[in-house]
Formats: structure tokens, sequence, C-alpha cells
């Protein structure tokens, strides 16, 4: 691993410890590749995990430049010993965040990322739900259908229904939904797969992959199956997410 000046970097520490901010800059460019070469030498990491515990150490850098006590040790010594618990907290974090994911693997688009509200994550939860659960019951027979149709949860009634709507035999219908789940399946199974990945050896950059991978049909699978046109769709999702948000306002103090 790179080596560090232990004059220069306790002397820099000291700066820092006694108020002067100035020199944050200086103490990371002292210690910067120690940290980065540290995983790939001691843990065998591969870079871009490397690069990954990098940035979560940098993060909490301070609290450990303010616990140095000079006791006529190296620093390099004291670093390491604080490496090696912040790496055994990073894999931990990455752990939680995977469990996290794969938890919520499909149970996070109920009912279809809140009816579609895709943008506003961060207002989800279950007291959320139950109003768009609610919400849900009193849409009119076809905006169900199309919600339905994204989430995977058409009857046979809905079969029949959608049926009825687009004048096609059920016979179609059901050929054409099989296609669409036959589709879903393929990248539920590459989500799948990458799950075992990070299992295995977590890493941002498979997470960030799964968190891309869509199991939602396309709009141009309701399109099809309902007879719509993709722009149809778009509008119709439009229009039941502002009901939605009307009805959430509308019901602040309910459920």
């Amino acid at each position: 691993m790179a080596k560090i000046d232990e004059d220069r970097i306790k002397t820099l520490i000291l700066e820092y410890q006694n108020g002067n901010n100035s020199v944050i800059n200086s103490i990371i460019k002292e210690i910067s590749l120690y940290v980065y070469n540290f995983p790939i030498v001691v843990y065998n990491a591969k870079r871009d995990d490397a690069s990954d515990f990098y940035t979560y150490f940098m993060e909490r850098l301070e609290t450990s430049i303010l616990k140095f006590k000079d006791k006529g040790y190296k620093f390099t010594t004291y670093l390491t010993s604080v490496l090696i618990n912040h790496y055994k907290n990073f894999l931990a974090f990455q752990r939680k965040s995977l469990k996290m994911i794969y938890e919520s693997d499909l149970s996070e688009y109920n009912i279809f990322h809140i009816l579609s509200d895709q943008e506003d994550s961060s207002n989800y939860n279950d007291e959320r739900l139950k109003k768009a659960l609610a919400f849900f019951e009193t849409l009119d027979e076809f905006s169900k259908l199309i919600i339905k149709t994204f989430i995977f949860e058409l009857t046979p009634e809905d079969i029949k229904l959608i049926s009825k709507y687009t004048n096609k035999p059920i016979e179609r219908v059901l050929s054409e939904y099989e296609e669409i789940l036959a589709r879903v399946s393929k990248k539920q199974a590459k989500r799948r797969k990458i799950i075992q990945l990070l299992q295995q050896k977590p890493s941002q950059k498979l997470l960030d992959k799964l968190k891309k991978i869509n199991t939602l049909c396309g709009y141009s699978d309701v399109a099809k199956l309902l007879n719509m046109t993709v722009s149809n769709v778009g509008v119709s999702l439009k229009r039941i997410r502002d009901k939605f948000k009307d009805y959430e306002y509308k019901n602040l103090s309910t459920l």
C-alpha cells in the first residue's frame, strides 16, 4: 500500500483538531492512496468495490481524525485499525441494502408504485399503500384493468372484461397476456440472477444494475392487450395519478 508521511500527517491532524479546517484537503491527499488500496491489498477486493469503500470511508473521515490521539505509535497503525472496522461496517451496509431490495423484490410495486407515482418514492409507506388500495376501489372498471394489468393480477373475470371491452376472443386475450407474462418472467429471472450474485459478493455496481431492472410490463404491452394507443396508456395513468393526489389531499386525516 502507499506510504504515509507519519510526521506530516500527525502535524496536519493536530492542526485540524485545533480548529484549522482548511487542512482537511491536505489530510485527504496524504491518505487517499492508502485508503483506496486498503481493501484491495487486505481483502482482495475489486477496484469497483475499493472505490465504493473509499467514498464510504471519506464520508466518515472527520470522526476518525478527531478521535486520533498521538500516543507514540504510528498513525498508519491507527488508520489500519479504523479501516478494518469501517470495512466490516461497509460490507454490512451493502448487505442491508441488498436485503431491503431483495425483500421488496416485487412488493415495492404494490399498488403499481403507488398508482404510478414513481418519482415520489420517498412518500411510500404502509399508510400511503392503504390509501392507494382504498382509492383503487373508487376507480371505474376499465381503470382498474389498466392497473391490474401492470401488476399482473388479472383474474378470469378480468380476462372476460378485457374481451368485452376490446371485442377480442377470450383465447386471444389469454394468449396476449401469456406473452406479457413470459417477457416479464425473463426480466424477473435476470433480476433473481443479479440478486444471487449480490448475495455472493455485494457491490454497488450490481446494486445499481438491479435497481434499473423494471419488472413491470411496458406501456406497449398494456396498450396491445387493452386495445389502446401507448400515448393513451400514459394519459390514463396521469389521470389516475392526478385523481389519487386529489384523493390523498381530501383524506389527509383518514387511515
